[in-house]
């Protein structure tokens, strides 16, 4: 069973709801069922490659890893803004320049601190 719609911007966001009579618990793009995938992968190389995890505990922590990357990816996803596009975003933001943020430490020496006891005024100076 599909969830269509009559407007022609929006034929593209259907929706899957499960088969025929038995619906599913959740409603989902057929974009997020792609981009579900590709977080699992991501994520699983990332949990093997780092040993994080160990056991079924491991393949628990993948899948809702990637249900929460997933849910918030599609939040920026629209009919305007297509998920390639939302990849193409990240991948330019990753790679722009940025300016160069030297920090400067210094250290007041007391040795070189003037100190009088009369307090300067602003005519004496």
């Amino acid at each position: 069973m599909r969830s269509s719609s009559d407007d022609e911007l929006y034929a593209l966001q259907n929706r899957y709801l499960g088969p025929p009579g038995r619906t599913l618990l959740w409603q989902a793009r057929y974009t997020a069922y792609g981009v579900w995938i590709a977080y699992g992968f991501l994520f699983l190389i990332i949990r093997q490659q780092l040993g994080l995890f160990p056991g079924f505990l491991g393949y628990i922590v993948v899948v809702v890893a990637a249900v929460a990357a997933t849910i918030y990816t599609m939040r920026v996803v629209t009919p305007e803004r297509p998920a390639a596009a939302v990849l193409r975003m990240f991948s330019a933001e990753l790679q722009a320049p940025r300016p160069d943020t030297t920090s400067v430490v210094a250290v007041s020496d007391p040795r070189h601190v003037l100190v009088t006891p009369a307090r300067p005024r602003p005519w004496e100076a």
